[in-house]
């Protein structure tokens, strides 16, 4: 079927006049872009330094010598354990700092505590520590040593940290920006292409075009674009407010591209399986719940995690949230290939519904 421009530029426009028509379609669009622009206003200040908790279990000359040679760093603290709160038998420090608990001084038990992943930042905290120690006790201390998570194992210690702990530190603009992308082109790409060709067919509008001079190909494709642009246009928006270091990277647009594609296919098989708008609008909530239910579950069976692979919102998420954070190469973005793939299927799906039924009343 021959695709003529000229009918795809009036049915395009077609769709232009009905989103102004549209305020609620635009008030959310504009909500989420307003959401990033309330986000990137209160990006927090610079982190500050890491601290330092030496916490103490008694007083000792070795507690001296370290408390006098740590007075030239502001950034360590000694303290007595029973100054710092405790859960659990953990003790629990601010969310940024990491600890040495010096936990009996006769067989020098001593827990080094590091926030986050990354042990490494203890490390000038250790070049004053074991210097210190070594001066006090000589050469060679028997001191028996941990190296742990700031919270260990005890979900009790944890559920605090997290309660001490800010939005900020718990989320990153990558993380929250992937978020509003999969929001916005489900609400451009798969709500919108419901609403619309579900209010068409339902009123017959549908059928009078597609027995027009436009062939219900050219219909189809005029929505694909229509959503893909209004997708782009509202991806652009959110990602030049959020992340504007990542207008350059390509994997980011082709994930968006066929992220989008998929949820236009996925709202046109909703839209042709349903006979009014109202139960292609429960339809297409139903699709969202239950994405969100299978990604859950997956997590703790493997049935679930098997279905997950197939839709095409599990490979989008992480190819977003990465190309976010830098420009992958499309070789090694990771399910770039079955993300098209998926795409695909649900393209030929939704074009083989809507020739079959889709403009139908």
């Amino acid at each position: 079927m021959i695709v003529r421009p000229r009918f795809l530029k009036i049915l395009f426009n077609r769709e232009v006049l009905r989103l102004r028509k549209n305020p609620s379609a635009l008030l959310l669009i504009g909500l989420l872009t307003a959401i990033s622009l309330l986000l990137s206003l209160s990006r927090p200040a610079p982190k500050p330094p890491i601290n330092c908790w030496v916490a103490y279990s008694q007083e000792s000359p070795w507690i001296e010598q370290l408390r006098r040679t740590a007075q030239r760093n502001k950034l360590i603290h000694i303290v007595a354990m029973s100054d710092v709160k405790s859960v659990s038998d953990w003790r629990v420090y601010p969310p940024t700092d990491c600890a040495i608990e010096i936990l009996s001084e006769e067989k020098l038990a001593v827990r080094f505590l590091y926030p986050g992943n990354d042990p490494n930042v203890l490390s000038p905290f250790l070049q004053w520590f074991w210097p210190t120690t070594v001066e006090h006790f000589g050469s060679t201390p028997p001191v028996t040593q941990q190296t742990l998570p700031v919270t260990g194992s005890s979900r009790g210690a944890v559920v605090e940290r997290r309660k001490q702990s800010s939005l900020t530190d718990l989320m990153n603009e990558e993380f929250v920006a992937t978020i509003l992308l999969i929001i916005v082109l489900f609400v451009t790409c798969c709500h919108l292409q419901v609403s619309f060709t579900s209010q068409d067919r339902e009123r017959g509008t549908l059928m009078a075009l597609a027995l027009s001079p436009a062939s219900p190909t050219e219909l189809l494709v005029s929505r694909y674009l229509f959503h893909l642009a209004l997708a782009l246009s509202s991806s652009a928006a959110i990602i030049g407010i959020l992340r504007p270091t990542a207008f350059g990277h390509l994997s980011m647009w082709l994930t968006i591209i066929l992220a989008s594609s998929g949820m236009v296919g996925v709202g046109t098989v909703i839209a042709s399986l349903s006979r009014t708008q109202s139960a292609a609008g429960v339809l297409s909530l139903c699709y969202m719940l239950v994405g969100g239910i299978v990604f859950y579950l997956s997590t703790k069976f493997s049935a679930f995690a098997t279905l997950k692979e197939a839709s095409f919102e599990s490979h989008c998420f992480p190819l977003l949230f990465l190309s976010l954070k830098q420009n992958l190469p499309l070789e090694r973005a990771p399910g770039l290939l079955k993300l098209a793939g998926l795409v695909g299927c649900w393209t030929v799906l939704s074009t083989w519904l809507f020739q079959q039924r889709g403009w139908r009343t």
